[in-house]
């Protein structure tokens, strides 16, 4: 069995609280850099400029909680595909973990401080993102929702145990080459928005069951996860050029990328669970940094997908929410 109580952890022995709370702060604000660099700087560059007003995102574009149909926020003819929905969720989730270890490892903070604040931060800056992208794009409910769920996930690792030994949620990337054109060409900063490049893993690790954990024959189980996959390709980022429906039927050339959602299930490497063996007495330093990286991040091609539903779009896909 799993189990799920709360933590009771003695509060970490470094109470470096002004320098982790620097940390973070710079964390921040360089996340907050990278945003307005990334998406915002040519909005409203220079005062008295026409600037975009406020806008609530289409539903039609934006898709709808009613994720099993295809208006749903994770339809084929959303502007993403979903996968736009999973990098909130992500995002949101990552960076309330890291702001939370912070926190309680550097700081000396007790857990479930760290763990209020370093997840309240996380969704008070992604709400500030949407209200931003309501003045130069339109605010989405669905990101909303799915920043939500990513703090919501992150505060049950954080405050229970059983939780985080058990369940990770995860990204794979690997850059797609429509954003290394767009990089190359247009130092395109947007890696974000690379969804044709990123994979996400609701993965379980099957070390957190303890009664095959302490089988003879069970080490194994360290090392193996169960994971639930999702990933679009085709979707975003969009093509340096402008696609020609005639040139394409003609020649093959100047066509719009196709576009594919992909649902899987299969076995992954548990990589995290591979540093912590080798690192356990030898760098603990090492470890908790390795340990906190790969809990967010995949290695590429350590998935052996077991079964894949692929869908495809059945009509026009809008370029934006």
């Amino acid at each position: 069995m799993v189990a799920v109580k709360p933590r009771a952890e003695p509060v970490a022995a470094n109470r470096n609280k002004l320098a982790a709370s620097l940390t973070l702060a710079g964390l921040y604000a360089g996340f907050m850099g990278w945003t307005y660099i990334a998406w915002y700087r040519k909005d409203c560059p220079r005062a008295g400029d026409d600037c975009p007003t406020f806008k609530w995102a289409d539903p039609k574009k934006d898709g709808s909680w009613k994720i099993w149909k295809e208006e749903g926020w994770f339809g084929t003819r959303g502007y993403a595909g979903g996968s736009d929905k999973m990098g909130h969720a992500w995002a949101t989730l990552a960076l309330a973990r890291w702001g939370t270890e912070i926190l309680y490892q550097w700081g000396g903070y007790d857990r479930l401080t760290s763990a209020i604040i370093g997840t309240g931060l996380s969704e008070a800056l992604f709400l500030g993102v949407e209200i931003r992208d309501g003045t130069s794009y339109t605010f989405s409910q669905g990101d909303f929702v799915f920043n939500t769920l990513g703090a919501g996930l992150a505060f049950a690792q954080s405050v229970w145990p059983g939780v985080d030994e058990a369940v990770d949620l995860r990204v794979e990337y690997v850059p797609s080459p429509a954003y290394r054109d767009r990089l190359a060409d247009k130092g395109d900063l947007d890696i974000a928005e690379d969804y044709s490049g990123q994979t996400y893993h609701l993965a379980f690790h099957l070390g957190a069951i303890a009664p095959l954990r302490t089988w003879r024959y069970g080490g194994w189980s360290r090392y193996v996860d169960v994971t639930l996959g999702f990933e679009t390709r085709g979707y975003k980022p969009d093509p340096l050029y402008k696609p020609n429906p005639t040139m394409c039927m003609e020649t093959g050339e100047l066509c719009d990328f196709d576009k594919e959602r992909n649902l899987f299930v299969g076995l992954s490497l548990n990589v995290q669970g591979v540093f912590d063996t080798l690192l356990r007495g030898r760098s603990e330093g090492g470890r908790k940094f390795a340990h906190g990286v790969l809990e967010v991040f995949s290695v590429p091609y350590t998935t052996l997908r077991a079964a894949t539903h692929h869908a495809i779009p059945g009509g026009e896909v809008p370029d934006e929410q």
